[in-house]
């Protein structure tokens, strides 16, 4: 079994350290340092198996096949087309921006020849399905779920029943390995890794919401944007 660390990284500039502190050695920011798990490469490594392979046309043509449309001239124009089947998204913006009411809507869209799962973490089915009502968001292929656990999420995802997973917000998710509170590097991390690879394995397009800071960055560590 893979042995796990702690160490604390810097929001603000990446700096890692063994040990919390209140400020950041490297930039000087105050309360910057968050928790982060981490496991033995080395005996992650020995887990591994060989890797199966594809040709390059195979794939090519596939991508021209799966691509979701989700009939929003500005939101297909941005994703090139539309979402690919295995991709990973990243929608974030200001609180009550209206990033729920604009993925609730192209859910809808998607679900009008796909299977969509919407899952929030910050609002309840009821509270969801007021706001489908206002939006007239009533495809039968639109599922909703209510969850916080990330390793829940990434068995759903794991299942292969549906084209399009939403998931509201990552800031709100937790790993059961992963000791930090929701919001942390860690968790964040960790969280997003797991869905990832899920949605991966199986050709899930993935939308992750999430949060900024008051100085209009997104919240949490850069692998985030660089999902």
């Amino acid at each position: 079994m893979a042995r796990t660390s702690t160490q604390f990284i810097c929001t603000n500039c990446g700096a890692k350290s063994s040990t919390w502190s209140g400020r950041c050695h490297v930039c000087g920011q105050w309360n910057t340092l968050q928790e982060e798990v981490t496991g033995d490469a080395e005996a992650l490594q020995k887990r591994g198996t060989s890797l199966k392979t594809v040709t390059i046309k195979k794939i090519q043509t596939a991508g021209r096949e799966h691509r979701l449309a989700t009939d929003i001239g500005e939101v297909d124009t941005v994703l090139g087309g539309g979402l690919v089947a295995g991709s990973v998204s990243l929608l974030a913006g200001q609180p009550g921006i209206g990033k729920s009411t604009l993925t609730l809507q192209l859910a809808n869209m998607v679900a009008k020849k796909n299977a969509v799962l919407y899952i929030s973490g910050e609002e309840s089915t009821h509270q969801i399905g007021l706001r489908a009502s206002r939006l007239h968001a009533a495809q039968p292929k639109l599922q909703l779920a209510t969850s916080g656990s990330a390793d829940d999420i990434a068995a759903t995802i794991a299942e292969g029943k549906y084209q399009l997973v939403i998931v509201d917000s990552i800031q709100t998710l937790a790993a059961d390995a992963v000791s930090s509170a929701p919001g942390s590097v860690s968790q964040i991390t960790n969280s997003t890794h797991l869905l990832s690879i899920a949605a991966k394995q199986t050709g899930t397009a993935l939308i992750l919401v999430g949060h900024v800071t008051k100085e209009g960055e997104i919240a949490g560590p850069k692998v985030l944007e660089h999902v």
